[in-house]
């Protein structure tokens, strides 16, 4: 029964039998046998096919995703008492980063988790929000810290820092640095392009928004960039509106992947909001 219902949880957030066997290294005729089985025992149906956009989970499938999570999380929690019980082994907890929260948040953030948690193994990664966000719902991170709001119904998320955008470097520059597409710092680009209706004339296209500053910083181009990454240099810069700021959020999934990991991300809701941003 375990094993079938890992296999749903696959399937659910991939949408994809595909995706699913490939993740979990079996064959496709496998896992649709295994949620056939699943479904023929529960006397339900789990998944509505639509054409090549994949399968729609029901309602039914809604509600099992988020029992079994509860079911697997109690499961595994029990394994970790018994294994700290037993043994010295660890608690591995991996941490899903946007750059600008790994340069400034999350130095401060790790150095009083290590302090106040001495049993967690913590893994940083650091990614784009989107990325993060995707690896959350298929619970690959414990949390991540990202730099704008989501709206999904697995994943839970708290504001807790922002900060504001500028018009940093020399405005005769004729060199715009752009952040990549899809990116916060690309999208409140494009919209100061168009309430100023700037065409650029020379563009450098950078999927770091680390790199951007230090490129600004030498004098190489102009950007709307965090006011808190030029800050203790002598870039020139313009404020902007209001309308240009980036809020930072902690997010997790609704269902942790352990009761230990819940704990420790309740105390990390009290952590961020004392760190100094």
């Amino acid at each position: 029964m375990f094993r079938s219902i890992i296999t749903f949880q696959k399937v659910y957030e991939y949408r994809s039998i595909t995706k699913a066997a490939k993740e979990l290294y079996v064959t496709q005729p496998s896992v649709s046998i295994q949620i056939k089985q699943l479904e023929k025992e529960l006397g339900v149906t789990f998944f509505k096919r639509n054409g090549n956009k994949g399968l729609i989970p029901t309602e039914n499938a809604n509600r099992f995703y988020r029992d079994s999570q509860l079911l697997l999380n109690g499961w595994e929690s029990s394994l970790n008492h018994l294994v700290k019980k037993h043994s010295n082994n660890h608690i591995c907890c991996s941490i899903g980063v946007s750059p600008m929260n790994a340069i400034y948040i999350m130095p401060q953030l790790i150095n009083s988790l290590e302090k106040r948690n001495k049993h967690f193994d913590f893994e940083i990664i650091v990614q784009d929000s989107e990325t993060i966000l995707d690896s959350i719902t298929k619970h690959e991170l414990d949390f991540g810290l990202v730099e704008r709001p989501f709206t999904s119904r697995d994943v839970e998320q708290l504001p807790f820092a922002n900060d504001a955008l500028v018009h940093a470097g020399d405005i005769n520059n004729p060199v715009w640095i752009l952040g990549r597409s899809g990116s916060i710092q690309r999208e409140y680009t494009d919209k100061y392009f168009s309430e100023n209706k700037i065409k650029p004339k020379k563009i450098l296209k950078v999927n770091d928004s680390n790199l951007t500053s230090r490129l600004v910083t030498l004098g190489i181009g102009q950007s709307i960039i965090c006011k808190k990454s030029i800050e203790g240099t002598i870039v020139p810069f313009q404020q902007l509106s209001k309308d240009y700021s980036i809020k930072y959020y902690l997010i997790n999934a609704k269902i942790p992947n352990s009761k230990e990991i819940q704990n420790l991300i309740h105390l990390v809701r009290t952590l961020l909001p004392q760190l100094h941003f």
